[in-house]
């Protein structure tokens, strides 16, 4: 993971929840140049930007609104969105930077480093309590640590409308605590939950109010649906 994570200040006692990105694109001055160099800022430091609406002016980034469709998942409008992320952990996978548009490289640096990163994942979920992740990248959400026997039997697909006639899935997967996984050199402490979505820059579009319908149904993921207010 990208050094420095985002730690709410309003984290919930139980059921604690990551929302966990892909990573960061470009360099501060919006290029490529330092693609596959350690990402030369702070996660943490990119949503407080967001957070107090200071986001550089970079178009290419789009931080904003990469923040406020996750938000928007949890039924955040636009505006609120900072009140939702008071409540979560944030931090993006692949902690070197990856390129932006044609020339990102993320998928090439997960498959090269997969162990490495799932420990880093794994080490920060034991050492904050991480009982749910939600991950918006599906390459990502392959990329975490392999099937074991104990949890083989939880892995669920949710159908959402179709987006530019592809189709639109929640990926689901449990992991079992203290047994080995493939690409993980890290037992889990506890129970971990597993949501996969696809990326909200992802070629075709991104429909959060059809993720909003499922995640205000699911028992585990209620509590941090908007209220209101």
């Amino acid at each position: 993971m990208n050094h420095g994570e985002w730690i709410g200040s309003n984290i919930h006692e139980s059921n604690r929840m990551l929302i966990l990105g892909e990573s960061h694109y470009g360099d501060e001055n919006g290029t490529n140049e330092s693609m596959g160099k350690p990402v030369p800022y702070t996660t943490e430091g990119v949503v407080r930007a967001y957070k107090e609406h200071k986001i550089p002016g970079n178009s290419k980034a789009r931080w904003d609104k990469f923040f406020d469709q996750m938000a928007a998942c949890f039924g955040y409008p636009k505006g609120k969105g900072g009140d939702f992320y008071d409540e979560v952990f944030f931090g993006n996978y692949v902690p070197v930077l990856c390129g932006i548009a044609k020339e990102n490289r993320a998928e090439h640096y997960m498959k090269a480093n997969r162990t490495e990163y799932n420990n880093q994942l794994f080490e920060f979920i034991n050492n904050h309590g991480i009982d749910t992740v939600v991950c918006f990248s599906i390459a990502t959400f392959w990329n975490l640590p392999a099937t074991a026997d104990s949890d083989r039997d939880t892995y669920n697909e949710i159908e959402l409308p179709l987006i530019g006639g592809r189709r639109n899935i929640i990926y689901y997967y449990s992991y079992s605590p203290f047994v080995s996984h493939g690409y993980c050199d890290i037992n889990l402490e506890k129970p971990l939950k597993v949501y996969g979505i696809r990326h909200p820059s992802a070629q075709g579009g991104f429909n959060a109010e059809a993720v909003y319908e499922v995640f205000s149904h699911v028992d585990d993921l209620m509590t941090y649906i908007y209220a209101g207010g």
